[in-house]
């Protein structure tokens, strides 16, 4: 299939994941998938990663602001028991002889 009706696009202007997916899809080999669609897919999957992962942060985000820990820690105490156990063991500092 020759690349004719390619719509010439600007530096730096970003096509739709489903316009590019059809282009790969409708090309006869592998060897005319160009450089420019590849570059379209990795940024497009590039830009949705960055996307998903900002979501996601602002969201724990929202969530721990929600959480009042002195009450959970409080709830938490009510029901738990603590041992603490410790070893202490004190010796004498080595001096240096004086002359």
């Amino acid at each position: 299939m020759a690349n004719n009706d390619k719509k010439e696009s600007k530096p730096g202007e970003s096509q739709s994941i489903s316009e590019t997916l059809k282009k790969i899809i409708s090309s006869g080999s592998p060897t005319e998938i160009s450089k420019e669609i590849i570059n379209t897919v990795v940024g497009q999957a590039l830009k949705a990663k960055d996307d998903v992962a900002l979501k996601v942060t602002n969201e724990m985000i929202s969530l721990v602001k929600k959480i009042d820990f002195v009450k959970e820690f409080s709830k938490f105490v009510e029901n738990h028991k603590f041992k603490v156990t410790a070893e202490i063991e004190i010796t004498k500092k080595e001096t240096e002889p004086k002359e």
